[in-house]
């Protein structure tokens, strides 16, 4: 029986002027399928900033071809508008337009309206990583327990349409690099039982920003009083998770401890920064000027620590996996304050960001697997896997495999996601080789719970001073 072509769609693309969904991904995605013929079309953007304006064009040439050719109206949220004006003015333009699919990729902390909204009529919604974030949940504690209460809300009223579809393009999901490591870890789970039993994931993000750079809100900012825990980080955690429950063994809870947080106003209190402070500043074009930072701004988290004790039903241990992220590491930034990242025309840039990685893995006695990375943002990845398996259970000695160029050339891109959901929402068949790679909203609740209790926890660490506080979190 021949698979159904797809039916014409109309998309909301929130935060479509971002660097994300305008240069990496959405927008060439959407492209793409309509060079192939593919009855897809942008109706509106929602956007702080106006999709038309030539200084933005200027830097998006996708963005550019995308507004010539489907002329998208353009909504401009407001930061003062409550949620019921926001509501309004989205149920206003779907009478309009007739949104078939809603892609929201603004800024984490400005998810939750649109996905709520979507979510409540039954539209299907693609949504960036994290899925939800609360302003100042760096320091408030009852900001960070809206993280939960939100997602659990959102989880409830998904779960409430039967069919809806909501999926989350995480890149590592699909990489082949951690696809490899997957399937090796069930290999000896699937044959022996054996659950992880120690793990580490050791990231240095080296994202070096001038003082009065961290004034400049945007998806990447700290301007909301929430930092380095809401951007790449979720990437991490959803790869423990999602190991953690291809290995599970007798593991049924886990306890979340916090070992060390540090925000930006300790960075800058320390002086760290100073000696290429001084050798950048010279080379800046905008004429950004040194000034008091927002309390919300100085409490954010830049660099954390975190333990995850692994229990089963009787509290018994069975091991640790740990995760620590830090920016107060290498950058190979040359540049200044750029022109363009002042006038806000694009968003702030890595320029000079790292992205450096170990993740360490030993399913007990049986086996050990290793991927790590250690490149600049915007150059070519390089992931290495390295392996050892017990020579009882088939191990022949320590391999590496070296994956190049590890994002762009694994066998599924998130572009490929973001096209395989429009032809999803659109009722046509997309390639079960991208299905099978993409997260949906159910299979997301152990990992943002973590993520959530993270937040719990970095929050009541300032407005309690406690040392290591710690939650404990049931295995789904």
């Amino acid at each position: 029986m021949p698979s159904p072509e797809p039916r014409p769609i109309s998309v909301l693309l929130v935060g479509g002027c971002g660097h994300w969904a305008a240069t990496e991904n959405h927008i060439p995605a959407i492209l793409n399928l309509q060079e192939d013929g593919a009855p897809v079309r942008v109706a509106a953007i929602c956007d702080p900033r106006d999709p038309y304006s030539p200084a933005l064009l200027a830097h998006m040439p996708d963005l550019a071809t995308l507004v010539q050719r489907d002329k998208p109206a353009w909504i401009s949220p407001s930061p003062d508008e409550r949620p019921d004006q926001l509501e309004h003015r989205l149920h206003q333009a779907h009478k309009e337009h007739r949104f078939d699919t809603v892609i929201v990729a603004c800024d984490p902390v400005a998810h939750y309206p649109y996905l709520k909204w979507a979510t409540d009529r039954g539209i299907p919604v693609l949504c960036d990583k994290p899925i939800v974030c609360v302003e100042d949940a760096a320091w408030d504690p009852v900001r960070a327990a809206e993280i939960h209460r939100r997602f659990d809300t959102l989880l409830r009223a998904h779960r409430d349409r039967p069919g809806h579809l909501f999926a989350v393009p995480l890149r590592r999901r699909a990489n082949d690099a951690f696809l490899h490591v997957g399937e090796l870890i069930r290999e000896v789970h699937d044959a022996h039982n054996q659950s992880l039993t120690m793990g580490r994931i050791d990231v240095a993000g080296g994202h070096f920003r001038l003082p009065e750079e961290y004034a400049l809100g945007n998806a990447h900012g700290y301007t909301h009083g929430v930092g380095a825990l809401s951007f790449s980080s979720y990437h991490y955690l959803d790869e423990l998770t999602r190991y953690l429950l291809l290995a599970p063994g007798k593991i049924s809870v886990l306890r979340v401890t916090l070992q060390y947080v540090r925000r930006v106003g300790d960075h800058l209190a320390t002086g760290q920064g100073d000696v290429l402070t001084a050798l950048l500043r010279p080379r800046s074009e905008a004429g950004l000027h040194a000034t008091a930072l927002d309390e919300r701004v100085l409490l954010a988290e830049m660099d954390f620590g975190f333990t995850v004790e692994l229990l089963d039903s009787q509290q018994r241990s069975h091991g640790l996996l740990s995760y620590t992220f830090t920016s107060n590491s290498l950058s190979n930034r040359t540049v200044g304050a750029l022109a363009h990242d002042a006038q806000d025309d694009v968003a702030f840039r890595e320029k000079g960001r790292m992205s450096q990685y170990v993740i360490d893995l030993h399913q007990g006695s049986l086996q050990h697997v290793r991927l790590t990375k250690n490149d600049a943002v915007g150059e070519p990845y390089t992931i290495r896997v390295e392996h050892r398996r017990n020579p009882l259970i088939g191990g022949t000695g320590r391999t590496e495999t070296v994956y190049e160029d590890a994002h762009t050339s694994s066998a599924v891109t998130p572009r490929d996601i973001t096209a395989a959901f429009l032809t999803m929402a659109a009722d046509g068949t997309a390639c079960p080789n991208v299905t099978d790679k993409i997260a949906f909203l159910n299979g997301q609740a152990l990992t943002h719970r973590i993520y959530a209790a993270m937040y719990e926890l970095i929050a009541t660490s300032h407005h309690e001073a406690i040392p290591c506080p710690s939650v404990l979190i049931d295995l789904p």
